[in-house]
Protein backbone atom coordinates (compact mmCIF):
# COMPACT_ATOMS: atom_id res chain seq x y z
CA UNK A 1 0.00 0.00 0.00
CA UNK A 2 1.38 3.22 -0.78
CA UNK A 3 1.87 6.09 1.51
CA UNK A 4 -0.42 8.72 2.00
CA UNK A 5 0.91 11.88 0.15
CA UNK A 6 2.23 14.65 2.35
CA UNK A 7 0.12 17.68 2.19
CA UNK A 8 2.11 21.36 1.35
CA UNK A 9 -0.24 24.81 1.84
CA UNK A 10 2.01 27.73 0.19
CA UNK A 11 0.15 31.29 1.43
CA UNK A 12 1.30 33.31 -1.39
CA UNK A 13 2.94 32.75 -4.83
CA UNK A 14 5.09 35.72 -5.97
CA UNK A 15 8.84 35.38 -6.21
CA UNK A 16 9.59 32.78 -2.98
CA UNK A 17 6.13 31.76 -3.03
CA UNK A 18 6.21 30.38 -6.41
CA UNK A 19 10.13 29.31 -6.17
CA UNK A 20 8.98 26.94 -3.66
CA UNK A 21 5.66 25.66 -5.66
CA UNK A 22 8.36 24.80 -8.38
CA UNK A 23 10.92 23.21 -6.20
CA UNK A 24 8.01 21.02 -4.33
CA UNK A 25 7.83 17.33 -5.23
CA UNK A 26 5.00 15.94 -6.75
CA UNK A 27 5.07 13.10 -4.41
CA UNK A 28 3.55 15.84 -2.14
CA UNK A 29 -0.20 17.24 -2.36
CA UNK A 30 0.96 20.75 -2.92
CA UNK A 31 -1.74 24.19 -2.81
CA UNK A 32 -0.37 27.11 -3.66
CA UNK A 33 -2.95 30.00 -2.88
CA UNK A 34 -2.80 33.66 -3.66
CA UNK A 35 -5.57 35.99 -4.41
CA UNK A 36 -4.32 37.24 -8.08
CA UNK A 37 -4.13 35.02 -10.95
CA UNK A 38 -0.89 36.81 -11.97
CA UNK A 39 2.38 36.40 -11.14
CA UNK A 40 4.40 40.06 -11.49
CA UNK A 41 8.01 40.95 -12.02
CA UNK A 42 7.76 43.43 -9.34
CA UNK A 43 11.25 44.87 -10.00
CA UNK A 44 10.53 46.45 -13.34
CA UNK A 45 6.88 48.21 -12.75
CA UNK A 46 8.73 51.25 -12.69
CA UNK A 47 9.00 50.84 -16.56
CA UNK A 48 5.05 50.85 -16.84
CA UNK A 49 5.63 54.51 -16.33
CA UNK A 50 7.56 55.28 -19.18
CA UNK A 51 5.93 52.75 -21.37
CA UNK A 52 9.38 50.50 -21.91
CA UNK A 53 6.62 47.67 -20.11
CA UNK A 54 3.40 46.50 -20.72
CA UNK A 55 1.19 44.46 -18.34
CA UNK A 56 1.42 40.91 -20.22
CA UNK A 57 5.75 41.96 -20.25
CA UNK A 58 5.27 41.77 -16.51
CA UNK A 59 2.93 38.83 -15.96
CA UNK A 60 2.82 35.34 -15.73
CA UNK A 61 -0.46 32.94 -15.17
CA UNK A 62 -0.06 31.39 -11.87
CA UNK A 63 -2.53 28.72 -12.81
CA UNK A 64 -0.37 27.62 -15.54
CA UNK A 65 2.87 27.59 -13.64
CA UNK A 66 1.62 25.70 -11.02
CA UNK A 67 -0.46 23.22 -13.08
CA UNK A 68 3.19 22.32 -14.89
CA UNK A 69 4.92 21.62 -11.53
CA UNK A 70 2.28 19.60 -10.62
CA UNK A 71 0.45 21.02 -8.40
CA UNK A 72 -3.03 22.41 -7.51
CA UNK A 73 -3.63 26.83 -7.42
CA UNK A 74 -6.40 27.97 -5.78
CA UNK A 75 -6.77 31.69 -6.18
CA UNK A 76 -8.56 33.12 -3.04
CA UNK A 77 -7.49 34.97 -0.37
CA UNK A 78 -6.25 33.26 3.29
CA UNK A 79 -8.42 35.13 6.22
CA UNK A 80 -7.23 32.55 8.90
CA UNK A 81 -3.75 30.85 9.46
CA UNK A 82 -3.80 28.33 12.14
CA UNK A 83 -0.16 26.06 12.48
CA UNK A 84 -0.95 24.70 15.35
CA UNK A 85 -4.05 23.15 13.83
CA UNK A 86 -2.50 22.33 10.55
CA UNK A 87 -5.47 24.22 9.03
CA UNK A 88 -6.11 27.71 7.35
CA UNK A 89 -9.45 29.53 6.45
CA UNK A 90 -10.01 30.78 2.73
CA UNK A 91 -12.49 33.82 2.00
CA UNK A 92 -14.23 31.11 -0.39
CA UNK A 93 -15.45 29.55 3.02
CA UNK A 94 -13.51 26.34 3.17
CA UNK A 95 -10.73 25.28 4.54
CA UNK A 96 -6.89 23.91 3.78
CA UNK A 97 -5.53 21.58 5.97
CA UNK A 98 -1.91 20.74 5.67
CA UNK A 99 1.26 19.10 7.62
CA UNK A 100 3.43 21.83 6.75
CA UNK A 101 2.97 25.35 5.28
CA UNK A 102 4.82 27.84 3.54
CA UNK A 103 4.08 31.32 4.45
CA UNK A 104 4.92 34.13 1.53
CA UNK A 105 2.27 36.98 2.13
CA UNK A 106 4.65 39.41 1.23
CA UNK A 107 4.32 42.97 2.44
CA UNK A 108 1.92 46.20 2.38
CA UNK A 109 2.75 49.32 1.52
CA UNK A 110 3.11 51.42 4.35
CA UNK A 111 1.46 54.73 4.73
CA UNK A 112 3.15 55.61 9.00
CA UNK A 113 -0.05 56.40 9.56
CA UNK A 114 0.16 60.06 7.75
CA UNK A 115 -3.18 61.51 7.52
CA UNK A 116 -4.45 61.80 4.25
CA UNK A 117 -1.64 59.55 2.65
CA UNK A 118 -4.22 56.07 2.44
CA UNK A 119 -6.68 58.68 0.83
CA UNK A 120 -4.93 61.18 -1.54
CA UNK A 121 -1.34 59.19 -2.28
CA UNK A 122 -0.86 56.37 -4.97
CA UNK A 123 0.53 53.24 -4.00
CA UNK A 124 3.57 51.74 -5.86
CA UNK A 125 3.43 47.60 -5.29
CA UNK A 126 1.86 46.59 -8.40
CA UNK A 127 1.08 46.28 -12.31
CA UNK A 128 -2.43 47.53 -11.51
CA UNK A 129 -0.55 50.42 -8.98
CA UNK A 130 2.08 51.67 -11.98
CA UNK A 131 -0.61 51.13 -14.52
CA UNK A 132 -2.86 53.81 -12.20
CA UNK A 133 -0.25 55.92 -12.06
CA UNK A 134 0.59 56.38 -15.54
CA UNK A 135 -2.78 57.04 -16.75
CA UNK A 136 -3.29 59.59 -13.69
CA UNK A 137 -0.23 61.48 -15.82
CA UNK A 138 -1.45 60.33 -19.02
CA UNK A 139 -4.89 62.29 -18.05
CA UNK A 140 -3.44 65.43 -16.25
CA UNK A 141 -1.84 66.18 -19.59
CA UNK A 142 -5.40 65.59 -21.98
CA UNK A 143 -6.81 68.07 -19.58
CA UNK A 144 -4.02 71.02 -19.91
CA UNK A 145 -3.19 70.57 -16.22
CA UNK A 146 0.49 70.46 -15.03
CA UNK A 147 2.39 67.67 -14.70
CA UNK A 148 2.70 68.10 -10.33
CA UNK A 149 4.54 65.43 -9.08
CA UNK A 150 5.37 64.46 -5.27
CA UNK A 151 7.57 61.24 -4.91
CA UNK A 152 7.65 60.21 -1.11
CA UNK A 153 10.70 58.36 -0.76
CA UNK A 154 13.62 58.35 -2.62
CA UNK A 155 15.07 54.61 -1.94
CA UNK A 156 15.13 52.31 -4.86
CA UNK A 157 11.34 52.51 -5.94
CA UNK A 158 11.49 56.34 -5.53
CA UNK A 159 14.66 57.03 -7.71
CA UNK A 160 13.37 54.58 -10.45
CA UNK A 161 10.01 55.96 -10.57
CA UNK A 162 11.64 59.47 -11.03
CA UNK A 163 14.28 57.79 -13.61
CA UNK A 164 10.84 56.51 -15.75
CA UNK A 165 8.56 59.89 -15.42
CA UNK A 166 11.54 61.80 -16.54
CA UNK A 167 12.07 59.24 -19.59
CA UNK A 168 8.72 59.31 -20.76
CA UNK A 169 7.80 63.37 -19.80
CA UNK A 170 11.07 65.75 -19.38
CA UNK A 171 10.60 67.32 -22.34
CA UNK A 172 6.78 68.26 -20.72
CA UNK A 173 6.86 72.45 -20.27
CA UNK A 174 4.74 71.36 -17.56
CA UNK A 175 6.19 69.07 -15.69
CA UNK A 176 7.80 69.35 -12.10
CA UNK A 177 8.93 66.77 -9.46
CA UNK A 178 9.42 67.00 -5.53
CA UNK A 179 10.84 64.13 -4.12
CA UNK A 180 11.12 63.69 -0.47
CA UNK A 181 12.99 61.61 1.44
CA UNK A 182 13.41 60.98 5.42
CA UNK A 183 17.32 60.04 5.21
CA UNK A 184 20.20 62.73 4.93
CA UNK A 185 21.01 61.44 1.21
CA UNK A 186 19.26 59.50 -1.66
CA UNK A 187 18.96 55.98 -1.85
CA UNK A 188 19.98 55.56 1.89
CA UNK A 189 22.29 52.87 3.16
CA UNK A 190 24.26 53.39 -0.28
CA UNK A 191 27.53 54.69 -1.19
CA UNK A 192 26.93 58.35 -0.59
CA UNK A 193 28.53 59.16 -4.60
CA UNK A 194 25.33 57.73 -5.89
CA UNK A 195 23.29 61.02 -4.18
CA UNK A 196 25.83 63.26 -6.18
CA UNK A 197 25.30 61.57 -9.33
CA UNK A 198 21.98 61.84 -9.28
CA UNK A 199 21.44 65.48 -8.08
CA UNK A 200 23.76 66.09 -10.98
CA UNK A 201 21.83 63.79 -13.74
CA UNK A 202 18.67 65.69 -12.65
CA UNK A 203 20.00 69.66 -12.73
CA UNK A 204 18.19 70.24 -16.39
CA UNK A 205 15.05 69.43 -15.46
CA UNK A 206 12.33 70.86 -12.54
CA UNK A 207 13.54 68.25 -10.33
CA UNK A 208 14.12 68.95 -6.15
CA UNK A 209 14.77 66.83 -4.02
CA UNK A 210 13.75 67.25 -0.16
CA UNK A 211 16.33 65.49 2.30
CA UNK A 212 16.06 64.43 5.99
CA UNK A 213 12.57 65.81 6.43
CA UNK A 214 9.16 64.31 6.73
CA UNK A 215 5.85 64.47 5.16
CA UNK A 216 3.27 65.51 7.85
CA UNK A 217 0.02 65.11 5.76
CA UNK A 218 -1.04 64.69 1.95
CA UNK A 219 -4.44 66.64 0.56
CA UNK A 220 -5.55 66.24 -2.75
CA UNK A 221 -3.70 69.65 -3.22
CA UNK A 222 -0.51 68.37 -2.29
CA UNK A 223 1.64 67.37 0.61
CA UNK A 224 2.82 69.40 4.10
CA UNK A 225 6.10 68.76 5.39
CA UNK A 226 7.23 68.27 8.79
CA UNK A 227 8.37 71.74 8.85
CA UNK A 228 5.28 73.58 7.43
CA UNK A 229 6.45 73.46 4.10
CA UNK A 230 3.98 72.52 1.57
CA UNK A 231 4.13 71.07 -2.30
CA UNK A 232 1.62 71.60 -4.84
CA UNK A 233 1.12 68.32 -6.36
CA UNK A 234 -1.51 66.67 -8.79
CA UNK A 235 0.05 63.11 -8.57
CA UNK A 236 1.35 62.24 -5.08
CA UNK A 237 3.41 59.04 -5.44
CA UNK A 238 3.83 56.51 -2.48
CA UNK A 239 7.19 54.56 -2.12
CA UNK A 240 8.42 55.50 1.73
CA UNK A 241 8.38 51.85 3.28
CA UNK A 242 6.71 48.50 3.95
CA UNK A 243 4.58 46.59 6.61
CA UNK A 244 3.83 43.26 7.68
CA UNK A 245 0.67 41.89 6.56
CA UNK A 246 -1.98 41.43 9.83
CA UNK A 247 -2.23 37.82 9.12
CA UNK A 248 1.66 36.98 10.79
CA UNK A 249 0.30 38.84 13.82
CA UNK A 250 -3.08 37.07 13.70
CA UNK A 251 -1.56 33.73 13.36
CA UNK A 252 1.01 33.73 16.05
CA UNK A 253 3.60 33.65 13.60
CA UNK A 254 4.97 37.29 14.30
CA UNK A 255 4.56 38.43 18.14
CA UNK A 256 2.84 41.90 17.61
CA UNK A 257 1.12 44.00 14.91
CA UNK A 258 3.88 45.71 12.46
CA UNK A 259 6.34 42.87 13.38
CA UNK A 260 7.58 40.69 10.91
CA UNK A 261 7.43 36.96 11.63
CA UNK A 262 10.78 35.68 13.18
CA UNK A 263 12.48 32.86 12.39
CA UNK A 264 15.54 30.10 12.78
CA UNK A 265 18.27 30.29 10.48
CA UNK A 266 16.77 27.46 8.21
CA UNK A 267 13.53 29.78 8.01
CA UNK A 268 11.45 27.22 9.81
CA UNK A 269 9.16 29.71 12.42
CA UNK A 270 10.29 30.22 15.88
CA UNK A 271 6.94 29.74 17.02
CA UNK A 272 5.58 26.27 15.02
CA UNK A 273 8.02 24.28 13.81
CA UNK A 274 5.35 23.04 10.64
CA UNK A 275 5.25 26.61 9.51
CA UNK A 276 8.38 28.19 7.25
CA UNK A 277 8.38 31.88 6.20
CA UNK A 278 10.33 32.88 3.22
CA UNK A 279 10.53 36.60 1.34
CA UNK A 280 9.76 40.10 2.80
CA UNK A 281 7.54 38.31 5.43
CA UNK A 282 10.71 36.72 7.29
CA UNK A 283 12.60 38.20 10.05
CA UNK A 284 16.09 36.17 10.46
CA UNK A 285 18.52 36.47 12.98
CA UNK A 286 20.49 39.10 11.15
CA UNK A 287 19.24 41.41 8.49
CA UNK A 288 18.73 40.54 4.80
CA UNK A 289 17.51 42.61 2.29
CA UNK A 290 13.62 42.76 0.99
CA UNK A 291 15.09 41.97 -2.70
CA UNK A 292 13.92 39.57 -5.40
CA UNK A 293 17.04 37.24 -5.26
CA UNK A 294 16.75 36.76 -1.69
CA UNK A 295 13.17 35.91 -1.70
CA UNK A 296 14.08 33.29 -4.81
CA UNK A 297 16.71 31.69 -2.97
CA UNK A 298 14.30 31.80 -0.15
CA UNK A 299 11.76 29.68 -1.77
CA UNK A 300 14.70 27.17 -2.83
CA UNK A 301 15.67 26.51 0.75
CA UNK A 302 12.11 26.61 2.24
CA UNK A 303 11.30 23.40 -0.73
CA UNK A 304 14.41 21.91 0.79
CA UNK A 305 13.62 22.13 4.25
CA UNK A 306 10.15 21.38 4.17
CA UNK A 307 11.40 17.54 2.21
CA UNK A 308 14.10 17.33 5.18
CA UNK A 309 11.47 18.19 7.95
CA UNK A 310 9.05 15.27 6.36
CA UNK A 311 12.04 13.01 5.83
CA UNK A 312 13.12 13.51 9.66
CA UNK A 313 16.62 15.12 8.09
CA UNK A 314 18.41 17.96 9.41
CA UNK A 315 17.20 21.25 7.96
CA UNK A 316 19.76 23.26 6.35
CA UNK A 317 20.76 27.06 7.10
CA UNK A 318 19.83 29.82 4.95
CA UNK A 319 23.42 31.45 4.08
CA UNK A 320 22.29 35.17 2.68
CA UNK A 321 25.16 36.10 0.17
CA UNK A 322 25.65 39.59 -0.98
CA UNK A 323 24.83 40.37 -4.67
CA UNK A 324 25.34 43.42 -6.48
CA UNK A 325 22.52 45.95 -6.95
CA UNK A 326 21.29 47.49 -10.25
CA UNK A 327 19.60 50.54 -10.13
CA UNK A 328 18.06 51.82 -12.98
CA UNK A 329 17.42 55.35 -13.71
CA UNK A 330 15.33 55.48 -16.44
CA UNK A 331 17.43 56.33 -20.10
CA UNK A 332 19.93 58.76 -17.74
CA UNK A 333 22.03 56.07 -16.09
CA UNK A 334 22.10 52.49 -14.33
CA UNK A 335 24.53 51.65 -11.23
CA UNK A 336 26.08 48.42 -10.41
CA UNK A 337 26.08 49.00 -6.50
CA UNK A 338 28.52 46.13 -4.99
CA UNK A 339 29.37 46.77 -1.42
CA UNK A 340 30.90 50.67 -1.39
CA UNK A 341 31.60 50.11 -5.62
CA UNK A 342 29.69 51.56 -7.82
CA UNK A 343 29.87 51.19 -11.18
CA UNK A 344 27.52 53.28 -13.48
CA UNK A 345 27.14 53.37 -17.42
CA UNK A 346 23.62 53.53 -19.27
CA UNK A 347 25.21 49.99 -21.22
CA UNK A 348 24.32 48.16 -17.64
CA UNK A 349 20.46 48.29 -18.21
CA UNK A 350 20.66 45.51 -20.22
CA UNK A 351 22.52 43.57 -17.57
CA UNK A 352 18.95 44.30 -15.55
CA UNK A 353 17.12 43.80 -18.48
CA UNK A 354 18.99 40.63 -18.68
CA UNK A 355 18.11 39.40 -15.33
CA UNK A 356 14.42 39.72 -15.72
CA UNK A 357 14.63 37.84 -19.21
CA UNK A 358 16.25 35.14 -17.65
CA UNK A 359 13.79 34.70 -14.67
CA UNK A 360 10.85 34.86 -16.55
CA UNK A 361 12.02 32.35 -19.18
CA UNK A 362 12.67 29.85 -16.72
CA UNK A 363 9.09 30.60 -15.05
CA UNK A 364 7.07 30.68 -17.86
CA UNK A 365 5.39 27.44 -18.65
CA UNK A 366 6.59 25.68 -22.15
CA UNK A 367 5.48 27.16 -25.19
CA UNK A 368 5.55 30.65 -24.21
CA UNK A 369 8.85 31.75 -23.10
CA UNK A 370 10.42 28.39 -22.81
CA UNK A 371 12.16 27.79 -25.82
CA UNK A 372 15.23 28.78 -26.98
CA UNK A 373 14.48 30.73 -30.07
CA UNK A 374 11.85 33.04 -27.91
CA UNK A 375 13.94 33.73 -25.09
CA UNK A 376 16.48 34.61 -27.43
CA UNK A 377 13.84 36.97 -29.11
CA UNK A 378 12.99 38.47 -26.11
CA UNK A 379 17.04 39.22 -24.87
CA UNK A 380 16.70 40.75 -28.48
CA UNK A 381 14.42 42.99 -28.16
CA UNK A 382 15.25 44.08 -24.93
CA UNK A 383 18.60 44.82 -25.53
CA UNK A 384 18.04 46.76 -28.76
CA UNK A 385 15.01 48.71 -26.64
CA UNK A 386 17.32 50.06 -23.96
CA UNK A 387 21.00 48.73 -24.11
CA UNK A 388 21.84 49.55 -27.81
CA UNK A 389 20.89 53.39 -27.52
CA UNK A 390 22.53 53.67 -24.62
CA UNK A 391 25.65 52.25 -26.55
CA UNK A 392 25.41 54.87 -29.25
CA UNK A 393 25.16 57.82 -26.53
CA UNK A 394 28.72 56.37 -25.04
CA UNK A 395 31.26 59.29 -26.56
CA UNK A 396 28.90 61.80 -24.66
CA UNK A 397 28.54 59.95 -21.77
CA UNK A 398 32.58 59.34 -21.60
CA UNK A 399 32.81 63.50 -21.83
CA UNK A 400 31.06 64.01 -18.14
CA UNK A 401 33.52 64.35 -15.25
CA UNK A 402 33.78 61.86 -13.40
CA UNK A 403 32.26 61.93 -9.87
CA UNK A 404 33.58 60.71 -6.24
CA UNK A 405 33.70 57.20 -5.83
CA UNK A 406 31.83 56.28 -9.25
CA UNK A 407 34.07 54.75 -12.24
CA UNK A 408 32.82 54.60 -15.95
CA UNK A 409 32.49 51.50 -18.02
Amino acid sequence: MSEKRKRIAIVGGNFAGLTAAVNLSRRHAVTVIDPSKHFEWLPNIHEILSSVKTPQGLRLDRTVIVKQAGHRFLQDRVTVMQPAQCRLARAAGREVRFDACIVAVGALWNTHRIPGADRHAMPFRSVADALAIKHRMHTLLQQGKPLRIVIAGGGISGIEALGEILRGHRDDASLTVELVEAGSQLLPGLPASLDADLRHLCEPYAVKFHTSTTIASVSPKGVRLADGTRLRSELTLWTAGLEPPALLCESGLAPTPQVWADVHQTLQSRHFDNTFVVGDAAQLPQAVGKQAYNAIKMGTLAAANIACLLGGRPLKPFMPAPKPLLIAFGDLQTYLVAGQTVLASKVLAGAKEGVYQVFMSQMAPNGVFKSLPAATGRLWKSWHKLALPQLLSLADFRNQPDRKAIRLL
